[in-house]
This record gives structure tokens, sequence and C-alpha cells, in this order.
């Protein structure tokens, strides 16, 4: 169905927010405490972008979930 592959999008876009804003955020502390680099860690830019990519996959994740259920709204207020 369409309506709900459109739910499950949005949810998939603020889970995968979710995982980058983690790592984004492990990589800045490993930085602020000094650790030893860790393979695949970022420079604190990188992370940086990360942080912000994660809050931009984040709104538009919830944006496409507030617009489907706008429309489902809508289309149980026509069918009413």
């Amino acid at each position: 169905m369409e309506i709900q592959s459109a739910s499950s999008s949005g949810m998939q876009m603020v889970r995968r927010a979710d995982q980058q804003v983690s790592q984004s955020s492990q990589d800045l502390a490993r930085v602020a405490a000094k650790q030893p680099p860790q393979p695949g860690d970022r420079s604190v830019t990188d992370a940086m972008i990360g942080l912000k990519q994660g809050e931009i996959y984040a709104k538009t994740g919830a944006k496409v979930i507030q617009t489907h259920e706008q429309m489902v709204g809508s289309l149980l207020d026509i069918q009413a």
C-alpha cells in the first residue's frame, strides 16, 4: 500500500537520523576525552556535519510522517 510506505519511509528517516547523531556524538566525545582515534573515527568537522545531517534527516522524516497523517485524515473526512 502506498499510504503505509510513506509512514514507513518517514520512520526509516528518523531511525537513520538517530544512528547518524549517535555516531557523530561518539566521535566528538572521543575527541573531547582525547582518546586515541579508533578505526573509522571522523574528524571534528565531519562529526559536526554528521550532527547537522542527523537533524535535517529527523526533521524531514517527521515532516513526511506529519504529511502522511494529514493525508489520511483528509481521506477519512472525505469518506465520512
